[in-house]
């Protein structure tokens, strides 16, 4: 039955994948912008082991000046590939620990045209390794009941830096978003807020996360992060649960040598689709998402769709 319904769920999402498929990359990839998985998910309950494995697929050949898409002048494009690994335990009734962390793939092309006979090359860089380890603990306030299917939860962490942010490239260094990690601690505050409809098969949430980024020995700091997710999941079956909902991120302008840097920060608002499998222990989780709108300082590379599946173990302990 489980590999019958696997096949549904690919069929559904087909039209999806074949898009996503079509589409190239994009070349600014700021670090510590995903709050996938556990990020997003109220605690784990008590004694039990949350184990989830993911994969991101985040392709972006958009590129906007303000909130214009225009044609890149450089004709740069960019694919970022993350494997994740998630581990949550539940200590007691109301408290929960999780640690995310994983290995990441970046790579990005850019277009270089000769001064000699006016010819144009392209130039491929890419830099891979261990990114940077986020532990968060969480705390709920608000626990749900049979009369009451109302959940709130908060919570606060950090991102350590595991990840290199020195890779080099043919001796050259490569530059800070193309690096797995960033070199500096950041400090992460979290809230999740969720409403179950039991008898219209239906549930809303909505998460936030706010990112403190710390400065690395460079100097370089990323900007201030802001992310709210609003979502919906209607159960179609007893284990099939479609979702859908919005994105939203602000993140502040990066700084570097006594300044702020130009072409950094901005509002960013996204759709996400999804579909889940959830079945005794574990669930499969795929979604997507696309832009609705942007409106970024500068001119700037932009996310144009991201793919994504996560499997998710639940072991009672």
């Amino acid at each position: 039955m489980f590999f019958k319904s696997i096949q549904y769920i690919i069929v559904a999402l087909l039209p999806l994948i074949i898009l996503s498929q079509n589409v190239y990359a994009q070349g600014c990839c700021t670090a510590g912008s995903s709050t996938f998985g556990g990020l997003e998910r109220g605690i784990a309950n008590k004694n039990n082991l949350n184990l989830g494995i993911s994969f991101i697929s985040n392709q972006l050949n958009s590129t906007y000046n303000e909130n214009k898409e225009i044609t890149d002048p450089l004709g740069r494009t960019a694919l970022v590939s993350i494997f994740n690994i998630e581990l949550e335990y539940g200590i007691s009734e109301n408290v929960s620990f999780l640690a995310v962390g994983g290995y990441s793939i970046k790579e990005r092309e850019t277009v270089v045209r000769s001064s000699v006979d006016n010819s144009t090359e392209k130039i491929n860089f890419r830099g891979d390794g261990l990114t940077d380890i986020t532990i968060l603990g969480k705390y709920q306030v608000i626990i749900p009941t049979i009369l009451s299917q109302i959940n709130f939860t908060i919570g606060g962490g950090v991102k350590l830096p595991v990840g290199t942010y020195n890779l080099r490239d043919d001796g050259t260094r490569l530059s800070i978003d193309l690096q797995p990690g960033t070199g500096a601690t950041d400090v992460l505050l979290w809230g999740n807020f969720y409403k179950g409809f039991q008898s219209l098969y239906f549930s809303v949430f909505a998460n936030f996360l706010y990112r403190y980024p710390g400065i690395n020995l460079d100097g370089y700091k990323f900007g201030d992060e802001y992310i709210l997710s609003l979502m919906g999941e209607y159960y179609l079956t007893d284990y099939l649960i479609i979702s859908g909902g919005m994105r939203i991120r602000l993140a502040e302008e990066d700084f570097w040598g006594g300044r702020f840097l130009p072409s950094t920060g901005g509002i960013y608002y996204d759709f996400l689709p999804g579909l889940i499998y959830s079945e005794g222990f574990y669930s499969l989780k795929l979604f997507y998402q696309a832009p609705i709108h942007r409106n970024v300082k500068g001119i700037q590379l932009s996310t144009s769709s991201i793919i994504g599946t996560e499997l998710l173990f639940n072991f009672d302990l």
